[in-house]
C-alpha cells in the first residue's frame, strides 16, 4: 500500500494500478448516482456517466501521480555571456480541481525567470507548470510549488515572478455563486522581490 499523499504531492505510479483505480472510482460513482437516486442503469444519458466521472478524477489528478516533463537545458555561457535578459512565458492555461470541493479550478499563469548559466527548453516551461496544476489545489500554495519547482530545476537562477489568475468553480457555481470574481495570486523571488522596476516591468507584460 503506498504513502498516502497530501493534495500537492506527487507520487508516480504504473500504468497497471491507475487502471485499478479508475475501476474503484467508477464503482464509487455508481454508488453516489445511487444513493442519489438515479435509476442511472436504464438511463441512456446517465449509464456511462460513472465511467467518466473516474476518467476525469484521475485526468484532473494526473500532476499527483505521473512523473515530472523531462527537462531540456542550454548551456549560454558558451556564447561568452551568462543570462541577463528576462524570460518571459505566458498565458498558460491550467486547469485544476479545487482541494475544498473537488470543483474545478480554469485560469492562466505568467511566468518569468532571470537565467543565469542555463535556459530551459521554452517548451517545458508550460509543461511543468501544468503538470503542477493538475493536482487537488488551493491556488496560494500552487503560485508557491511553481516557484520552489523551477528554483530546483535551475539552482543558479537570479529570479522567479509569477502571477496567476483563476476562477474557481467552488464559489462561481454554489456557496457565494460570485460568477465573476477572478483569484489573483502572485509570488516574486530572488532579484524580482529586490528590485521594484523588475516585477513592474513583469506585470507590464500580462494582458488580462
Amino acid at each position: 500500500m503506498e504513502k498516502p499523499l497530501k493534495s500537492w504531492e506527487n507520487l508516480p505510479l504504473p500504468q497497471e494500478e491507475l487502471e485499478k483505480r479508475k475501476e474503484k472510482l467508477q464503482k464509487v460513482f455508481e454508488e453516489m448516482l445511487t444513493i442519489l437516486g438515479f435509476d442511472w442503469k436504464r438511463d441512456p444519458n446517465m449509464v456511462e456517466t460513472p465511467k467518466r466521472m473516474a476518467k476525469m478524477v484521475l485526468e484532473l489528478t494526473e500532476g499527483n501521480f505521473s512523473p515530472m516533463p523531462s527537462i531540456t537545458t542550454f548551456d549560454i555561457t558558451q556564447m561568452g555571456e551568462e543570462g541577463n535578459i528576462p524570460v518571459f512565458v505566458g498565458p498558460i492555461e491550467i486547469k485544476s480541481l479545487c482541494s475544498h470541493h473537488f470543483l474545478p479550478i480554469v485560469g492562466r499563469v505568467y511566468f518569468e525567470y532571470l537565467p543565469t548559466s542555463k535556459v530551459l527548453g521554452l517548451s517545458k516551461i508550460p509543461r511543468i507548470i501544468k503538470w503542477l496544476a493538475r493536482r487537488p489545489m488551493i491556488q496560494e500554495l500552487f503560485t508557491k510549488q511553481i516557484v520552489k519547482t523551477f528554483k530546483k530545476l535551475l539552482p543558479d537562477l537570479k529570479g522567479v515572478a509569477v502571477y496567476v489568475k483563476a476562477k474557481h468553480m467552488c464559489m462561481t457555481v454554489r456557496g457565494v455563486n460570485e460568477s465573476q470574481a477572478y483569484m489573483i495570486t502572485e509570488a516574486f523571488d530572488g532579484i524580482y522581490g529586490e528590485r521594484e522596476d523588475l516585477r513592474a516591468n513583469f506585470l507590464r507584460k500580462i494582458k488580462e
